[in-house]
């Protein structure tokens, strides 16, 4: 979907908030997979001089969120491959960030993560799809948050953002809602126990089950194309 008007806030610098307005858009669907971004086109509708669009640009494709094709760049695609090797990336630092968050957490986090798990269970009731994905976002950034490891959040959640680009979620799949939520609770248990090998092991299998959904529906959508 062509952009209109770019609108910048003015707070940090021009690259810089191009980048996050651009990212945005990629990664919610407004700017669709091979769409061509010229700078002086994304320039002029955000009043500001190529330069700040080339950096932001850069910063996008070391993102893998764009793509130079020698003939100008593109918004880029994740194929089930790419999608299978982000996967092995997050299932380790998921295990990583329950292990630290076992061993780090606050009572206030415990707090957080029980009162996030009963709204989920609300949800999961009553099928809410939108609201479970919220919910389940605000359960594993919660964790992220307990690890004190501001770089392991940030890659955490880069690595969400692309693998969600390529399929929203899987929690519009009735049996992957069904047993999304005990999994939470037993990581939620082994959390409050501080038992790190569990925590981290109950994050990787926890994530590789819906992985695997993940996977089996990138590779049927691949097949149809």
């Amino acid at each position: 979907m062509p952009l209109s008007r770019i609108q910048l806030p003015g707070e940090r610098s021009r690259a810089q908030e191009l980048y996050e307005f651009l990212r945005n858009a990629i990664l919610d669907g407004t700017l669709e997979p091979n769409e061509r971004l010229v700078e002086e086109n994304i320039a002029a509708l955000a009043s500001v001089s190529r330069t700040p669009v080339r950096e932001a640009l850069r910063k996008l494709e070391a993102d893998n969120l764009v793509r130079d094709t020698g003939q100008g760049i593109v918004v880029g695609t994740t194929s089930p491959e790419e999608l299978e090797e982000l996967c092995a990336v997050r299932e380790t630092l998921e295990g990583m960030a329950s292990r630290l968050a076992a061993r780090l957490r606050s009572e206030l986090e415990v707090a957080s993560l029980r009162r996030i798990l009963e709204e989920y269970r609300e949800a999961t009731q009553q099928r809410d799809v939108e609201r479970l994905v919220v919910l389940n976002h605000a359960f594993h950034e919660t964790i992220w948050q307990a690890a004190r490891n501001r770089y392991l959040f940030r890659e955490l959640t880069n690595l969400r953002d692309l693998i969600e680009r390529l399929q929203k979620t899987t929690l519009d799949r009735p049996e992957r809602q069904q047993a999304a939520l005990p999994e939470h609770e037993a990581l939620f248990e082994a959390i409050v126990r501080q038992d790190e090998d569990e925590a981290e092991r109950l994050a990787r299998q926890h994530f590789r089950e819906a992985m695997a959904i993940r996977l089996m529906m990138a590779r049927l959508a691949q097949k149809r194309l």
